[in-house]
């Protein structure tokens, strides 16, 4: 004769049974291959982060979490933390759209740069004729470029070096003026025979230096 203990006990364990087996699955990742592919083409071409969220259906801040983890997770990896199998299509997402967004930067400066030299082709045309002096077909091609423009030039500055190009770069005479206040300090806190007084003035005079080489590249340019 079975104990009542052993029979509520096996109640029990067929209940616990049934609720495991109905229990659901988890939610499936909104991260499919197909919403990466949709994101990094979209950011290939330039394409803003919350446009390109969008076209993927999904919002920023979703795309943004998922950025973070995959950039979290990367960094982990080349830290040499074990590698997590469930980052692996987040560090997939944040490598790529990486990737896109600088050969699409390295694209668009390549164009602003023509731009500024003249060399940007605007139309090419090429038209075959026979020559009829020497009977021989001729190839003849025929290039227009944009003329060239200083302000693209001028924008590459101002943007990859703006602390002597930029709106807020310092004249001649303010580098002049920081250096005089800069020299009329140390002599009002370092004695004459402190050690560290000719370094300081060795530094300040080569900081001076490429000042002057900066503002002469500068005035070449425009």
């Amino acid at each position: 004769m079975r104990d009542a203990g052993d029979a509520s006990d096996q109640v029990y364990v067929r209940s616990a049974r049934m609720r495991s087996s109905t229990r659901r699955p988890g939610r499936p990742s909104l991260l499919t291959p197909e919403r990466i592919e949709s994101i990094v083409k979209a950011t290939a071409v330039g394409v803003a982060t919350s446009l390109a969220a969008e076209g993927a259906g999904v919002s920023r801040a979703t795309l943004a979490r998922w950025m973070a983890r995959g950039r979290d997770a990367a960094q982990a990896r080349e830290d040499g933390e074990p590698a997590n199998a469930s980052d692996d299509v987040y560090v997939e997402l944040y490598r790529r759209v990486n990737s896109a967004r600088a050969q699409m930067a390295a694209r668009a400066l390549a164009r602003v740069l023509q731009a500024g030299a003249g060399s940007l082709v605007l139309e090419e045309r090429v038209r075959t004729y026979n020559d009829p002096v020497t009977g021989q077909d001729v190839e003849e091609r025929q290039t227009r470029y944009l003329r060239p423009d200083w302000r693209a030039a001028a924008w590459w500055l101002a943007h990859v070096f703006p602390e002597h190009y930029g709106p807020n770069a310092q004249s001649w005479e303010q580098v002049l003026d920081a250096y005089d206040a800069e020299q009329a300090a140390m002599e009002q806190t370092a004695g004459p025979d402190d050690p560290h007084l000719a370094e300081l003035t060795e530094r300040l005079a080569v900081t001076l230096a490429a000042q002057v080489g900066q503002r002469d590249d500068q005035a070449e340019v425009h």
